[in-house]
C-alpha cells in the first residue's frame, strides 16, 4: 500500500515524535521541571548579587503607603540582583472552611484582569500596580482569604512557593490621632505569632508610625534617617544586612548605634529583682559573640569603602538599663528603627502584650519612647524551626514555576 519513500517518511515520523515527547513534557508540564533548591532564606547571604524576594502582607489600605514606602527603600540601586515583591492582601473569611489564594493579573490600563470595575478592593491592586509602573521593583499582588485562626499557613505557604527572604508583617496595633497605638484585635497577634513559629525565612514585623506619611513617596522625594541599634546576635546581623541594603538608596541616611557591655562586666538581669543592671547572657554558643565581631567589622570595612556618604557607626558603652533607654531615646527623631527581635540581652521592659517584638522592639512600640518613629523588628530564620505539616511537606516540592497562576489551597 506504501512506496518507499512515504513509508521511509512514517518512520522518521515517529522516531522524532517518540524522542520529542519528553522534553516536551518537561517544559510544558511545569511539576517536572528541575529548579533551584530554596536556599536563600534570609535577607543576609553570602551572594548579596542575587534577587531579593520579599512577601509583604498588609490588611487594609490603611498599611499601603507604608508598605511601598518600605519596599522604596528596599531596592536600593543595586542592578545586578532585583527586588521581587509579594504583595499579599490578607483577607479575613469566617463563612467557609477552606482557604482561597488568588493572584492577581492585570491589564495594560491597570485594571484587573477579570474585572473592569474599581470597587475598593481593586485600589489596593492598582496601588501596587501604579508602583510597578514607576520603578524597577517586580510586584505582585495576591489575596489570601481566609480564617485568622489558619491564614497564617497561607503565608508561611506562600513564602515558601515564592521562595522569599523575608516576610513583612503588619503590628497587630495602629497609630490613633493622639499618638498612641490601638489593638486591632487579639486574633491579628495571634497570626504574626504563629507567622513567627512556622515561618520557612525570615520574619518583619513593622510597627507604623506614618513612615513617609500617608501617601507614597517618590523615589526623588526619598529622604529617610534609619537606625540599627546593634546588640549583637543572628537577629541584629540580619536587621544590619537588611539595613545596609537600604543604605544603597540615594534618599537614605544609616547610623548604626552598637551598644557595648562596659568592661569586667557580666550582664544578668536578676529576675525577681528590682536592679537596673543588665548584663549580656552568656551565649551557649561562644561563637556567637565571635561571629557577631567579625559580621561587625565587615560591615565597617565595607561602609567605608562604598557607603561612606550615607552611613555612619559609633559604639556607646552601657552599665545599666537607663543607659540603653537613653541611647535609644537619643536616636528617637529618626524615621525608622531597625532591630533585632531576640539579641543575646535581658529584656528592657516587662511586656506580655507584645512578645512577638522582644525586648528591645517592645520598648520601641511603647508610648514612652516616640509617636514618630517607626519600627522594624526582624527575626533572623531559624532553620531547627518547627515548620507547620503543610510548609514541611512541600519542602522537596517545585512550588514556584515563575507563573503567577491562581493557587487554591484546601487545608481541610
Amino acid at each position: 500500500m506504501l512506496n518507499d519513500q512515504t513509508f521511509a517518511v512514517l518512520v522518521l515520523m515517529a522516531l522524532f515524535t517518540t524522542f520529542i515527547t519528553t522534553p516536551i513534557v518537561m517544559a510544558v508540564y511545569k511539576p517536572a521541571r528541575r529548579v533551584a533548591p530554596y536556599k536563600n532564606r534570609t535577607v543576609k547571604r553570602k551572594d548579596l548579587d542575587t534577587e531579593l524576594r520579599l512577601l509583604a502582607c498588609f490588611h487594609s489600605s490603611r498599611n499601603i503607603p507604608t508598605m511601598i514606602n518600605l519596599v522604596e527603600c528596599s531596592r536600593g540601586t543595586r542592578k545586578r540582583g532585583r527586588l521581587c515583591v509579594y504583595a499579599m492582601h490578607l483577607m479575613e473569611l469566617s463563612e467557609r472552611s477552606s482557604a482561597i489564594s488568588m493572584v492577581h493579573k492585570a491589564r495594560k490600563n491597570g485594571l484587573p484582569f477579570w474585572n473592569k470595575k474599581r470597587d475598593d478592593r481593586d485600589q489596593m491592586v492598582i496601588a501596587f500596580e501604579a508602583y510597578q509602573q514607576l520603578s524597577s521593583v517586580t510586584i505582585r499582588p495576591m489575596t489570601a482569604i481566609s480564617a485568622l485562626n489558619t491564614i497564617y499557613e497561607d503565608i508561611c505557604t506562600s513564602a515558601h512557593q515564592k521562595r522569599a527572604a523575608m516576610i513583612l508583617l503588619p503590628f497587630h496595633k495602629h497609630q490613633r490621632v493622639d499618638g498612641s497605638l490601638e489593638s486591632l484585635g487579639h486574633s491579628l497577634l495571634e497570626v504574626n505569632q504563629r507567622v513567627l513559629r512556622h515561618s520557612p525565612c525570615s520574619v518583619g514585623i513593622l510597627i507604623d508610625r506614618g513612615f513617609g506619611g500617608t501617601t507614597q513617596v517618590s523615589a526623588s522625594d526619598v529622604s529617610y534617617k534609619i537606625v540599627v541599634p546593634f546588640f549583637g546576635g543572628s537577629d541584629d546581623m540580619e536587621a544590619l544586612t537588611y539595613g545596609m541594603r537600604m543604605a544603597e538608596h540615594p534618599g537614605i541616611m544609616l547610623t548604626v548605634l552598637k551598644l557595648v557591655p562596659a568592661s569586667g562586666k557580666t550582664l544578668l538581669t536578676l529576675e525577681g529583682q528590682d536592679t537596673n543592671v543588665i548584663k549580656v547572657e552568656n551565649d551557649k554558643n561562644s561563637n556567637s559573640e565571635a561571629d557577631s565581631e567579625i559580621f561587625f567589622s565587615e560591615f565597617v570595612q565595607l561602609a567605608a569603602k562604598k557607603l561612606q556618604d550615607s552611613v555612619t557607626h559609633e559604639e556607646r558603652v552601657v552599665e545599666s538599663k537607663a543607659d540603653v533607654v537613653a541611647a535609644l531615646k537619643s536616636m528617637s527623631k529618626n524615621n525608622l528603627f531597625m532591630v533585632g527581635r531576640m539579641p543575646p540581652i535581658a529584656p528592657l521592659l516587662i511586656s506580655t502584650d507584645t512578645p512577638e517584638l522582644g525586648p528591645v522592639g517592645s520598648f520601641l512600640a511603647s508610648s514612652n519612647f516616640s509617636n514618630t518613629a517607626s519600627a522594624l523588628v526582624i527575626q533572623h530564620y531559624n532553620p531547627n524551626v518547627n515548620l507547620h505539616p503543610i510548609v514541611e511537606e512541600k519542602e522537596n516540592e517545585d512550588m514556584d514555576d515563575g507563573t503567577d497562576t491562581p493557587v487554591l489551597v484546601d487545608k481541610y
